[in-house]
């Protein structure tokens, strides 16, 4: 794991520190110089240079780093006591160093690691370049500086800045490195142990030739506790070691004393020191990471392995040479009806609920000569599930040496899917007078049932296999299609929407059949889709509809005949209208003239009339009043029908215009010995309606009841207000008559219309009354029904609309019966 070191805010601040330090070391070193020495023993302000700039990876700002470097290094030369050309150009050397090393580790990458031995390999050979660099310009340095020897300069320096490299670079390195694991008790007594054996080796007592002992030690870390630790370490080993080396300390020094060995050699053994204990620790804690990273990739490896074999919906079983199960995953074990952990180690023969074990005895046995079949079928009896057909595919393992040591067999129950396929198949073929027809996104036809061979007229061996669909369709169709669609003629014309997105496409086709007879088939175009929804071919689906096409044309010939000769007969009907209409306009003008002359001879306008007279000129005005009530309702009927029933609508009271339809057939009914009653409320009842026209309807009705009514019956007429609806007023008219059969209650508001009954009887009428009544009241937003029984009488009743003030103030009650007109005929 790693984790980022710089933010894009801190990295000026650490840079600062960084610098600060490389002054404060380089100080440092040249103070510790052995006495007569040109250069310091060890400079680990170049180490901490390059694990600056490798910590913050390839930055831009690396160039202002280095020229930090440049001026800081410089500075602590001057300190140190170094003259000023003679700083400035040590300064130059330690930042070439610091940019040839970071150079080399960033090269084609963002953030140089230590994961691998070859990451290790380019940091001892970029270690190496920049120790050699800075070797060259402070051997140049100092030769021409300060007149010194400039080989045995380039040597000492170069030993000292590849081992503080070597020393501080993995810091860097490591800085974006999480520990694996929390500090333990293991972390302390290795630490103890590293700093307790270095400063022992190197105290200023010890003079044995022990300088070896603390590799051992941090060879135990780089095996244990991971880089981090081992850089750290290594830093606090270089520079305890350096520090008692120059303080007289240590196998060195003691050597140096005794031995009469010069300071520069003191100063490249203890450089060779650090980096034997660089080299060594670092190789094994990247050797190690490495081992910790395989270890972990193969077991998420092995993880993955068994989560994907136990998911996977195949049985897969590992079987060894011997034919005993190594590994099978849970479908194998669930198939075979036991636990993994009972059936491994098992022999497969023994443990495979096959229908045939000596099939699998036999396969087991070619394991180790390789002549295991690599497919094969077995029956096995599954608990639970009844025979199950199994198909094997067989692949072998071997090792190093090319022996065959395992056979991987991955089984699949097909009892299902074998059964879908013979069922579509038998369904296929027994669809004869459907064709089914597959293809491919190319138009190449896959499957022909045999209702195809019987609607098309080709066989499946015709055109399965190939691309001959053109063959079944009409040329000139396919033309004048792809022309519609827009796209060139070809395969795309069936199958352009179905492209395009739509689910299906139905249309007719001219099917050309291999006979060269012609067919109108009605064919379905659908896609087929995989699960992802993308399209993989088509379907088509057709049936010969010749035959319904021909006699729907014949239908619609039909029907276009009909629907002229109703257009004919609506003509004649609006003629007739035209011409009853003008007629009745011509009567009404001289009938109300015959009418006028009836009532001024009744009046005595011609002088006196004798009885014989005045029944006779009462015959003719009763007569011709009944003549101009069926012109009346033959102009009204008209009317109606041409949709021009204009209502003059206003509001009236509805108890004085069935008072005034009671007077205006008074004295047409007055001849009748009838029972007439009329029951109206105390006070006005306001409806919008027009006068005229509802004096109209009240006449009808009332009229209609006495005609249909003998002599010695009984008619009322009647005015409520429903109580469950305040808002709606009952016309009710009802009559002691020959009654109405419930077969002709809804004909009777049928224009013309007569009962069997009424011209058996010979009952004078038009037929036109009850359809105005009805006209008249659906025109007042109302209803009109009847309710009646042979010989019973009949009851008419008209449900009409209020005005809204008035239903409000009247609340749920009903009219108090208030004026009641009885007129009885007398007996004389």
């Amino acid at each position: 794991m790693t984790r980022p070191v710089l933010s894009r805010w801190n990295w000026w601040v650490w840079a600062l520190l960084a610098l600060v330090g490389v002054f404060v070391l380089g100080v440092t070193a040249v103070r510790f110089a052995p006495p007569g020495s040109t250069v310091a023993v060890w400079w680990p302000a170049a180490g901490l240079a390059v694990s600056f700039l490798l910590a913050t990876g390839r930055d831009r700002r690396a160039y202002l780093f280095l020229v930090g470097v440049l001026l800081s290094s410089g500075a602590a030369n001057y300190y140190g006591g170094r003259p000023s050309v003679v700083a400035l150009c040590f300064g130059v050397a330690n930042a070439a160093e610091a940019a040839v090393v970071h150079g080399l580790l960033t090269r084609g990458v963002r953030r140089p690691t230590l994961a691998s031995m070859e990451d290790l390999w380019r940091l001892l050979a970029a270690t190496l370049a920049g120790a050699l660099v800075f070797g060259v310009l402070a051997g140049l340095t100092v030769r021409f500086g300060l007149d010194g020897p400039f080989l045995a300069t380039m040597s000492a320096v170069t030993a000292s800045h590849a081992a503080a490299v070597l020393v501080l670079a993995p810091m860097g390195l490591a800085a974006r490195v999480l520990r694996a694991q929390p500090l333990g008790l293991e972390d302390l007594v290795q630490w103890v142990a590293v700093v307790g054996v270095t400063v022992w080796v190197f105290h200023a007592g010890q003079l044995l030739p022990l300088a070896f002992l603390p590799i051992p030690v941090l060879v135990w870390g780089a095996l244990r506790l991971g880089q981090r630790t081992v850089a750290v370490q290594l830093l606090v080993v270089g520079v305890t070691a350096v520090v008692m080396t120059s303080r007289g300390g240590g196998p060195f020094a003691s050597a140096a004393l005794t031995g009469g060995i010069r300071p520069e050699t003191v100063g490249a053994l203890t450089q060779a020191f650090l980096a034997t204990a660089a080299v060594t620790a670092l190789s094994l804690a990247v050797a190690t990471t490495q081992r910790r990273t395989a270890l972990s990739e193969l077991r998420d490896e092995v993880e993955l392995s068994g989560v994907v074999l136990d998911t996977a919906a195949s049985a897969i079983v590992v079987v060894d040479r011997d034919g005993t199960i190594a590994r099978l995953n849970a479908t194998a074990a669930r198939l075979i009806g036991d636990t993994e952990e009972a059936i491994v180690g098992r022999l497969a023969a023994d443990a495979f609920p096959a229908a045939d074990r000596e099939r699998v005895v036999a396969t087991m046995a070619g394991i180790a000569r390789g002549t295991s079949p690599l497919t094969e079928e077995h029956d096995w009896h599954v608990k639970g599930l009844g025979v199950r057909r199994m198909v094997w595919t067989n692949a072998y393992l071997t090792d190093d040496d090319g022996r065959r040591t395992h056979l991987v067999k991955t089984g699949v129950d097909v009892t299902d899917e074998r059964a879908a396929r013979t069922f579509v198949e038998a369904v296929l073929e027994a669809a004869t007078a459907t064709a089914i027809i597959g293809m491919d996104l190319e138009g190449v036809v896959t499957l022909f049932n045999r209702g195809a061979e019987n609607v098309i007229g080709w066989q499946a061996s015709d055109v399965v296999g190939r691309h001959d669909w053109p063959l079944l369709h009409d040329p000139a169709e396919i033309a004048t299609r792809a022309a519609e669609l827009g796209v060139e003629p070809g395969f795309d014309v069936l199958v352009h929407l179905v492209r395009e997105g739509a689910p299906a496409e139905t249309r007719d086709w001219t099917c050309v059949r291999r006979d060269g007879t012609r067919r109108t088939v009605s064919l379905t175009m659908s896609g087929i889709r995989d699960q992802s929804g993308s399209l993989t071919g088509y379907l088509a689906v057709a049936e010969d509809v010749t035959r319904r096409r021909q006699a729907e044309i014949a239908l619609q010939v039909a029907l276009d005949r009909e629907r002229q000769a109703v257009e004919e007969l609506t003509a004649l009907d609006r003629t007739k209208s035209d011409f009853v209409s003008t007629v009745s306009h011509e009567l009404r003008t001289p009938l109300a003239s015959v009418l006028g002359y009836a009532e001024m001879l009744e009046d005595g306008a011609a002088g006196p009339l004798t009885d014989r007279q005045v029944e006779l000129v009462s015959r003719v005005d009763r007569n011709g009043r009944r003549l101009l009530s069926l012109i009346e309702d033959l102009l009204l009927n008209s009317r109606i029908e041409a949709g021009r029933l204009q209502l003059d609508l206003r509001r009236c009271d509805l108890t004085d215009v069935v008072a005034s339809a009671w007077s205006s057939v008074n004295t047409v009914t007055a001849q009748r010995d009838l029972d007439r009653r009329v029951e109206l409320g105390e006070r006005p009842l306001w409806v919008e309606g027009d006068p005229v026209a509802l004096e109209r309807m009240v006449t009808n009705l009332f009229s209609n009841a006495v005609k249909f009514t003998p002599d010695g019956g009984r008619v009322s007429l009647g005015l409520r207000v429903d109580e469950q609806e305040p808002s709606t007023v009952h016309l009710v008219v009802a009559d002691s008559g020959m009654g109405i059969p419930a077969a002709d209650h809804e004909r009777v508001f049928a224009r013309f219309f007569r009962s069997n009954a009424a011209n058996e009887r010979a009952i004078q009428g038009s037929g036109l009354g009850l359809s105005i009544v009805r006209a008249i009241a659906e025109g007042h937003g109302g209803t009109v029904s009847v309710e009646s029984e042979p010989e019973q009488g009949a009851t008419f009743t008209v449900s009409l609309p209020r005005t809204l003030a008035e239903a409000n103030s009247d609340g749920p009650a009903l009219l108090r019966a208030g004026r009641t007109y009885r007129d009885q005929k007398d007996d004389s």
